[in-house]
């Protein structure tokens, strides 16, 4: 079996594994595709420490090259791999693939009956790539308690942003984008998304504008690639309010709780939604989200090493990655 292996920060190398064998209520899955995620590259750069020799990996799909007979996966069937799993002997109870345990960089996967989901013809590998942020969404939305006619802040206009707009649109909800990127704010016009400002000095004013003079009902903090200040969201929504910070990994936020215990404000954090991803795949078989906008490009796994490294320099720069970041796929 071939790997990528990281032996140290930047170093990532191409090396052969021992074949895995499969065991009782697993399945073997061959990795199709691959995702290139802020969450990999902070593995490669060293800004997430892992135990070395790891294998990086966050997000795949596969094909079933074995399972048991009388299971309801079945050989040959088109599945997304879970990124997070339950593990009761972990230190937070779960496994975090390219993080906390070996991720998906790598030929052949073994994995739980209930850890990967088929995916339904209607949804293509690039759709399914979009499964986390739709799961993300709808997490939001429920710990949120997020109901018709909300209007909800979200700070980051990436992808997950993007897609977080179009879920509360979804529910009936009215989300206002804030960014400071021109390009994200005009990809979000273009997805639908109405009301899509700067994160700056006018952005009280607007939300003022847009909610009536009331405040926004809730309000999402977006961590991967947002260079705002947190706490500026909390003086943008009512009292009582729900505001939920998210991110792929676990970002250190410095956040001033000033106004959010004056507003007696109820925060959530939110790093996994994989209760949610079954959802997510029925609302992309139903077509309840537009990813036309986002590019996607397809690199051979050779050139894996070399994607990793730049996207590293950026990172470690301080510099927004490009969009096309979160959408990049690997065909194994």
């Amino acid at each position: 079996m071939k790997v990528w292996q990281l032996t140290y920060p930047h170093n990532l190398q191409h090396v052969t594994s021992p074949d895995l064998k499969r065991g009782e209520d697993k399945v073997k899955v061959k990795v199709t595709k691959a995702l290139l995620t802020e969450s990999d590259v902070a593995v490669y750069s060293g800004a997430v420490k892992v135990k070395s020799p790891f294998i990086p990996g966050r997000f795949a799909i596969g094909q079933v090259t074995e399972a048991q007979e009388d299971s309801f996966i079945k050989k040959g069937e088109r599945v997304y791999l879970a990124g997070t799993t339950e593990d009761e002997c972990a230190p937070d109870g779960l496994n975090v693939a390219g993080e906390t345990v070996d991720g998906f960089y790598r030929d052949f996967v073994l994995a739980g009956v209930d850890d990967v989901y088929p995916l339904p013809s209607s949804v293509s590998d690039e759709a399914a790539f979009l499964i986390d942020a739709i799961a993300m969404a709808e997490h939001v939305v429920d710990e949120m308690n997020i109901q018709v006619g909300d209007h909800i802040l979200v700070a980051g206009g990436g992808l997950y942003g993007n897609i977080l707009c179009q879920i509360l649109i979804y529910h009936r909800a009215v989300p206002i984008l804030a960014d400071n990127n021109q390009d994200r704010l005009a990809r979000a016009k273009r997805s639908g998304i109405y009301y899509t400002f700067p994160n700056d000095d006018t952005l009280k004013s607007r939300v003022l504008d847009v909610t009536g003079g009331k405040f926004a009902d809730g309000a999402v903090y977006l961590a991967f690639s947002n260079r705002t200040e947190p706490s500026v969201i909390f003086p943008l929504v009512k009292r009582d309010a729900h505001v939920a910070f998210c991110s792929l990994t676990h970002k250190p936020l410095h956040v001033n709780l000033e106004h959010a215990l004056k507003n007696n404000l109820t925060i959530k954090g939110i790093t996994e939604s994989r209760e949610f991803v079954s959802t997510a795949i029925n609302l992309l078989a139903n077509k309840a989200v537009n990813f036309s906008e986002f590019p996607f490009r397809s690199f051979r796994e050779e050139e894996l090493p070399v994607l990793l490294e730049k996207y590293a320099n950026i990172f470690e720069s301080n510099a927004y990655l490009p969009e096309e970041f979160d959408v990049i796929k690997f065909i194994f």
